[in-house]
């Protein structure tokens, strides 16, 4: 019976950034693929929350207050929890990105970006899990 009750959970998609438009405009689209989306405008409130085994990935944007986004990945890393991390950034600073690199992230990302592709992004992690 458990199996079941597993099979049919859906997934969760954390996404931490400041940006309230974009936190609306990314969830919006994310569940209407069958997504579960939990937001957090900021490092602080994320890491207050518990992580859930269901949790698929996690998009972070690097210019967060208090606690950037790098930091915060490179924390919950020294914690033993490992997300396919997105991140976000609004400027090409190279040395952010070879650091979000060197923190795990999978990707990358320069705002404005195209949302659809960060949603096939997200959406073909979960087809990984």
């Amino acid at each position: 019976m458990l199996s079941k009750i597993k099979a049919i959970e859906k997934p969760i998609v954390y996404i931490v950034d400041s940006d309230h438009k974009l936190l609306c405009s990314l969830s919006k689209k994310l569940v209407q693929h069958d997504v579960i989306v939990e937001v957090f405008s900021s490092a602080e409130e994320f890491l207050n929350t518990k992580f859930r085994s269901r949790a698929a990935c996690l998009i972070i944007e690097v210019n967060l207050p208090n606690m950037g986004g790098i930091e915060l990945l490179e924390h919950i890393n020294n914690l033993g929890v490992r997300l396919p991390t997105f991140i976000l950034s609004s400027s090409s600073d190279i040395s952010k990105a070879v650091r979000a690199m060197q923190a795990e992230a999978i990707d990358f990302i320069e705002k404005p970006f195209i949302e659809n592709t960060l949603i096939e992004k997200v959406l073909g992690v979960i087809k990984k899990l």
